[in-house]
């Protein structure tokens, strides 16, 4: 007798993810409009750690390819003063969390390829110290000299994302102070400009923490959430996570209708009710 050829687990959890997109994707068009401009999150590309937070180096290819044709890809400040224009939907940011060194190997020459603008939110502990962003090797940071090649580039916009990292809901204001000081500080010390935009670390945005950053920066992204419209908070502003199950087709469903019930699920897990 034969037997089936077993499926290993990996790729259990992967068709498990891209089915249930389809089923998300297919309720969208019940959830509303999605209007004003796709500010989309991306980590790493081309690490090959099958974490949902990065894109294979393919992928992001390709992405890239298809937003060309089809979207305008603008600067974060310029999406943001259109946020309420009829047209905004056609508008997108591309931005970057912590800093990793595939993604200026692998993402930066395609993103200059292109011409296209970018925001890379940076932690500043990793660069300093050259410590791996993550346990287990596979996240090394990019270096000073790295940032500012592409500061130099012209595309890209330099945005804080802390020192160490810490999920501001769970540390006092004096440390979220420091924290935050001492980021912005090495910016500008090394790059010779203060940041003025801010992204939450893990996406979570923290009452603590909001009126340090308020004083410190014209603009503040979280993980995910509700369109990007007039009436958003600048120190608030939602974006959407591009996954490593994403792949081009669900890449693409987001883009149009941003995957509104993945998005409601996933902070209901987290058992986050922030904006």
């Amino acid at each position: 007798m034969v037997r089936p050829m077993a499926v290993p687990p990996y790729w259990l959890k992967e068709l498990a993810r891209r089915a249930s997109k389809l089923v998300f994707s297919a309720a969208d068009p019940f959830l509303g409009d999605f209007g004003g401009p796709r500010i989309l999150i991306y980590h790493q590309i081309g690490a090959g750690l099958g974490r949902q937070m990065e894109v294979t180096e393919n992928a992001f290819v390709e992405q890239m390819a298809w937003l060309a044709h089809r979207y305008q890809v603008v600067d974060l400040e310029t999406a943001l003063a259109r946020r309420g224009d009829p047209d905004a939907s056609r508008l997108v940011v591309l931005t970057f969390d912590d800093g990793y060194e595939d993604f200026y190997r692998l993402g930066f020459p395609v993103l200059s390829r292109h011409g296209m603008p970018f925001t890379l939110y940076l932690t500043t502990h990793p660069v300093e110290s050259g410590e791996p962003l993550l346990a287990g090797g596979g996240a090394d940071p990019v270096t000073w000299d790295q940032v500012e090649a592409m500061e130099g580039s012209g595309l890209m916009t330099l945005g804080a994302h802390t020192h160490r990292h810490p999920d501001l809901r769970t540390i006092g204001t004096g440390q979220i102070e420091d924290d935050l000081g001492t980021s912005d500080d090495l910016i500008a010390r090394r790059i010779g400009t203060a940041p003025t935009h801010f992204t939450y670390p893990y996406g979570w945005w923290s009452a603590q923490a909001h009126p340090v950053v308020a004083r410190r920066y014209a603009s503040a992204t979280v993980g995910s959430g509700p369109p990007v419209t007039a009436a958003t908070d600048l120190l608030a502003v939602n974006r959407i996570p591009v996954q490593l199950a994403d792949g081009v087709l669900f890449f693409k469903r987001k883009l149009r209708k941003g995957l509104q019930m993945e998005d409601r699920l996933r902070r209901r897990i987290a058992n986050y009710d922030g904006p």
